[in-house]
C-alpha cells in the first residue's frame, strides 16, 4: 500500500451517516514460531453493518476466515466466540474475504467505524504480512471507543470497553444482535452506540453502577495471563476492548 493511501484515524463524520460502515474482526493467536512480520494473530471471522442517512441498519455481512499460520482455533478464543477449527477450515482466505467486502461495501469514500484502533491494525498488519492488496479498500476510519471514552466517567480506567459501554447506555446483546463473541454481533452494537452519537442521545443506564464498580475491582486476572502467554496478549487486548 502507497504511503498516500495508508489509512489513517480520523473524527467521525456525524454529517453523513449513509458512507459508514461498522467493522468487527475476530482473531486469533500464531504460534510465536509461525508468527512472520509482526504478524501476532490472525482474522477468524469478519462481521461488518452498513447504514444508510438516518443511522439505521440497511445491510450487513459476514464471515469466517481460513487461517495460514494459525492451525485450529486457540481453547481461549473457541470458548470465548464459539469459532471452531471446522469454522476457519471451511471458510476462504481473506484475500478472498476481504476482495468480497470491499466489493459489498461499494465506495472507496465509506468511513470505517470500529470499537477501538485494534482491528486496524491487525488488518494493515496481517494484509502486509500475506502480500494483500488493500488499494480498493476504504483509508477512511474511525475509532468509537476513542469517542465514548471521553463522554464517559472513566476515572482511572483508561478505555471504555464495548460491552461497558452498551450496558452503560441500555444497549442489550439479544437476539437481534446475536451473542457478545461474534464479529457480526458487536459490529450491530457499535452501530446502535453509533447511533447515539449521531442523534445525540445518551440515556444512562441504571446499570452504570454496576460498571464503576467492575472497574474499581481491576483487571489483574487478565494481566497475569498475558504475562504468561505472550503470544495472546495482542488478543487479550482486543477481547479486553469489547468487554469480555
Amino acid at each position: 500500500m502507497s504511503a498516500e493511501k495508508t489509512p489513517c484515524i480520523s473524527a467521525i463524520d456525524t454529517t453523513n451517516f449513509a458512507r459508514q460502515i461498522v467493522l468487527d474482526f475476530e482473531f486469533a493467536p500464531v504460534p510465536k514460531q509461525r508468527q512472520r512480520r509482526g504478524m501476532r494473530n490472525e482474522i477468524i471471522e469478519v462481521g461488518a453493518v452498513k447504514l444508510d442517512y438516518h443511522g439505521n441498519v440497511m445491510g450487513e455481512f459476514s464471515q469466517f476466515v481460513q487461517t495460514e499460520f494459525t492451525e485450529g482455533v486457540a481453547f481461549p478464543v473457541r470458548e470465548l466466540t464459539g469459532i471452531s477449527a471446522v469454522d476457519t477450515a471451511m471458510a476462504d482466505p481473506l484475500y478472498m474475504v476481504i476482495k468480497r467486502l470491499s466489493d459489498w461495501i461499494g465506495r472507496y469514500s465509506a468511513q470505517i467505524v470500529c470499537w477501538s484502533g485494534t482491528d486496524r491494525r491487525q488488518l494493515m498488519t496481517e494484509c502486509q504480512a500475506k502480500q494483500i492488496d488493500l488499494a480498493a479498500f476504504p483509508t477512511d476510519w474511525a475509532d468509537l471507543q476513542a469517542f465514548y471514552t471521553s463522554i464517559m466517567d472513566v476515572g482511572s480506567h483508561e478505555c471504555v470497553s464495548l460491552n461497558d459501554a452498551a450496558t452503560w447506555f441500555g444497549i442489550e446483546f439479544d437476539e437481534s444482535t446475536g451473542h457478545a463473541h461474534s464479529a457480526l454481533a458487536d459490529a450491530r452494537v457499535t452501530a446502535k452506540l453509533l447511533k447515539q452519537v449521531m442523534d445525540g442521545d445518551y440515556r444512562v443506564s441504571p446499570r452504570a453502577q454496576e460498571i464503576r464498580q467492575r472497574w474499581r475491582m481491576g483487571d489483574r486476572a487478565q494481566m497475569r495471563l498475558s504475562n504468561k502467554c505472550p503470544e495472546l496478549g495482542d488478543l487479550l487486548l482486543k477481547l479486553k476492548a469489547e468487554g469480555r
